[in-house]
């Protein structure tokens, strides 16, 4: 496991909080009986971490960000367009649980453009199809 910041571990209790739908009542006393603590800013690293330890034992599961980041457009009226398409694709790499390197690749392979936030408008609504007639072949929605 790499090393986690204390701000990082707090963010992953309240995630998981949040995720094993406890309520604030159950939430304190869950950390009471856990660390004896009432709250996540009272505690030390080492607790922070125990905290974490019981949350994944009791079924939270750290979602890794392997997707990659959303690809930056820009919000000037003239790229609406492009951000509605950049939606699109977001959408269906979301649903078929794929990276945006997967849709870089088809910049790369269709029009020999390395990034998605690259192409123009018209491959841009290619890449949309390409990703649709693909989710349909592999049974999600389109």
């Amino acid at each position: 496991m790499q090393p986690q910041t204390r701000k990082q571990m707090i963010q992953k209790i309240h995630i998981a909080k949040n995720e094993l739908k406890m309520t604030r009542e159950s939430y304190v006393r869950f950390l009471i009986e856990t660390v004896d603590k009432m709250s996540c800013s009272q505690m030390s690293d080492a607790e922070l971490m125990t905290v974490l330890q019981a949350m994944k034992q009791q079924g939270f599961v750290v979602k890794s960000k392997q997707h990659g980041k959303r690809p930056d457009v820009g919000n000037s009226p003239d790229n609406q367009a492009r951000k509605r398409y950049i939606d699109k694709i977001e959408a269906f790499l979301s649903e078929m649980k794929l990276p945006w390197a997967y849709a870089h690749s088809i910049c790369k392979r269709a029009f020999g453009v390395q990034r998605v936030q690259w192409c123009n408008d018209v491959q841009l609504h290619k890449v949309v199809k390409i990703l649709a007639v693909n989710a349909k072949r592999h049974g999600h929605r389109v």
